[in-house]
């Protein structure tokens, strides 16, 4: 059960060193409005992150029994989504264009709070993301304590990175090195999202057989 747990936080990790919505949002707030309310911002996201969770594990929580045919179909679903964000990442050929700005002082921590929170929250590729992580763990029927413990583990894990990150910016070496190394971190992504799509994959194919 470690390995899979340490495969599944090394994916969960490895999404979020790659720059997507909530990395941008954290960019602007940092820049207009300064890293007090970028802070808030970071546990706006981070919120939303463990509400999706909580709702994933709701849904797969009714599930009744091993879930049927309803289970396979669902991993098809999920593993199909990780192998195309994968193998987007894979692909990708993308700049990393970071903006050049000041941090002022005006923002408050409650407003980037609440807009991290909304956009994160309307985000709908987060809880398709989690529920390709958690049926993951629930394939090897990890107990409920292991999922409580996963759930809170990636919890942490974006706030303390986003964080981490909202001051990271505030060096020019970091956000050169970020643009230098964007689409090596991409591939990387890219492996382990397709690593655990296929996995999903074959799983539901063999349940369906």
């Amino acid at each position: 059960m470690l390995g899979l747990f340490l495969l599944v936080a090394s994916t969960h990790f490895a999404a979020l060193l790659s720059p997507g919505p909530d990395f941008f949002l954290l960019i602007r707030t940092a820049l207009t409005q300064g890293r007090r309310q970028a802070d808030g911002c970071a546990g706006g996201i981070a919120l939303a992150n463990l509400l999706s969770m909580l709702l994933v594990l709701l849904a797969l929580g009714l599930l009744p029994g091993d879930g049927g045919v309803l289970w396979p179909l669902l991993q098809l679903i999920g593993g199909a989504y990780f192998a195309w964000i994968g193998l987007q990442a894979l692909l990708s050929q993308r700049d990393l264009n970071l903006p050049v700005g000041e941090q002022s002082l005006t923002g408050r921590w409650w407003h980037g709070l609440r807009h991290g929170l909304l956009a994160s929250s309307c985000n709908p590729k987060l809880p398709l993301f989690y529920a390709g992580l958690f049926g993951v763990l629930r394939e090897a029927a990890v107990p409920t304590w292991g999922l409580a413990l996963a759930m809170l583990w990636m919890t942490m894990v974006v706030w303390v990175w986003d964080l981490a990150l909202v001051r990271l910016l505030g060096h020019r070496r970091w956000r050169a090195w970020l643009q230098q190394q964007i689409r090596w971190l991409d591939r990387g992504c890219g492996a382990l999202l397709l690593a655990l799509g296929g996995w999903l994959l074959i799983s539901a194919l063999k349940a369906l057989e």
